[in-house]
């Protein structure tokens, strides 16, 4: 899909109801359609949104917001990072978010304004920290989830392991309870997701984890009428 974006050029054009067939958002994220089309969001502006961004366009649950942002990094790393990502500066970008995060809680704990028993919405810093947390986790699994290393049970097993942490991290950011309950929760997520990138780093020495990806062109032909891109679970088929 990127590759379409890319050999085109239409990054400067593509509305953001095109935006989401091209790289198969739900179908939750059609309801924010209009809110786009009326600011006039095009594909370059996409390209560069952050969460604050979104939270003046009206995308306020986290869960909507990481399905944009998570499109966003796919878009971005096939336009930027192509020849230089690899297994192994994913997980040292998932280590330095789960710490950036890490760092973040006991700074602000340190504040005399601090106030861990209350409840109520985490600060906008905050939940940018989670959000690029969270980015950054997916952005592995994308390449766990690809071949070879769908096939090899140490990567099966730390894809899993992050999916679980990624999901707990999410229903924690969401659960009405105390900051100070969230803050703990969160920095135990944080902790383990750097424990585990730790581990891939200090015990593995696959050259998979330097192997940077390449990119195939593809020419479809005989496309009958009436048939064509769809969305599908995975992106456009």
């Amino acid at each position: 899909v990127p590759l379409i974006l890319k050999k085109i050029e239409i990054y400067n054009h593509i509305p953001f109801s095109l935006f989401c067939v091209l790289v198969g958002l739900d179908d939750c994220l059609q309801q924010y359609v209009h809110k786009f089309e009326r600011e006039k969001i095009n594909g370059e502006q996409l390209l560069q949104i952050s969460h604050q961004d979104l939270e003046d366009l009206g995308v306020s649950r986290i869960g909507h917001q990481e399905l944009v942002l998570e499109a966003v990094d796919l878009l971005c790393a096939l336009n930027y990072g192509l020849e230089t990502d690899n297994m192994k500066n994913l997980v040292l970008k998932l280590r330095a978010s789960s710490n950036n995060l890490q760092n973040y809680i006991s700074s602000r704990r340190k504040s005399s304004n601090y106030d861990g028993n209350t409840s109520r919405k985490p600060p906008n810093e905050f939940l940018t920290s989670v959000v690029e947390l969270i980015g950054a986790a997916k952005a592995l699994l994308a390449w766990l989830d690809r071949t070879p290393f769908t096939g090899i049970a140490d990567f099966s097993s730390m894809k899993n392991r992050i999916i679980q942490l990624c999901l707990d991290l999410t229903t924690t950011v969401q659960k009405d309870c105390t900051v100070a309950d969230m803050e703990d929760k969160v920095q135990a997520v944080a902790k383990s997701l750097n424990g585990i990138c730790d581990k891939a780093i200090r015990s593995t020495t696959d050259p998979l984890m330097s192997q940077c990806a390449c990119l195939e062109e593809v020419h479809l032909t005989n496309i009958k009428p009436g048939e064509g891109l769809v969305s599908t679970d995975s992106g456009v088929s």
